[in-house]
């Protein structure tokens, strides 16, 4: 299993779409409370998220969802999406992502993790222009700020 740090979180990759012919790859994170990254789109890939440990909503174009241990969700390729750890306590889940290749993403922009624990504090916040651009290598875009919902972004596309 590979450990990475993206972001402010712990990604362990257990299956790697190489593996798979491409198919899926199967990955497990970790990150603190508050944790959301800006709202996005995959283009070919779709997600399913299973929930571990703590509380993940999932923030889609038709609300939240909010997700306990046990509990699941398929986000579809080509609809924004964006997730939120909120419980006060980290969260842990695992990806599927079909077709593989959310984890080359994952590699790219982090960094490998140095122990098997979340990474230290950031020290600002990331760079967005870096992110961005590899996202879009790997067919993810951006559709709006850090902390928005796609809801949000849908309600202010019909005002």
């Amino acid at each position: 299993m590979e450990a990475i740090w993206f972001l402010d979180t712990l990604v362990r990759i257990h299956i790697d779409g190489a593996t798979t012919d491409g198919a899926y790859a199967l990955v497990e994170s970790v990150a603190p409370n508050g944790h959301m990254p800006p709202p996005h789109v995959h283009a070919t890939d779709a997600e399913g998220f299973v929930v571990l440990e703590g509380e993940l909503t999932v923030h889609t174009e038709n609300g939240a969802h909010v997700l306990r241990p046990g509990d699941s969700i398929h986000a579809p390729a080509g609809r924004p999406h964006t997730i939120e750890v909120t419980s006060e306590t980290p969260a842990r889940w695992m990806v599927v992502s079909a077709p593989g290749g959310f984890e080359a993403f994952v590699r790219e922009f982090g960094i490998p993790a140095e122990r098997d624990a979340l990474p230290p504090t950031p020290d600002g916040p990331p760079d967005l222009a870096r992110l961005e651009a590899i996202a879009g290598q790997h067919g993810i875009t951006f559709v709006g700020p850090p902390g928005t919902t796609p809801a949000q972004l849908a309600a202010t596309q019909t005002d």
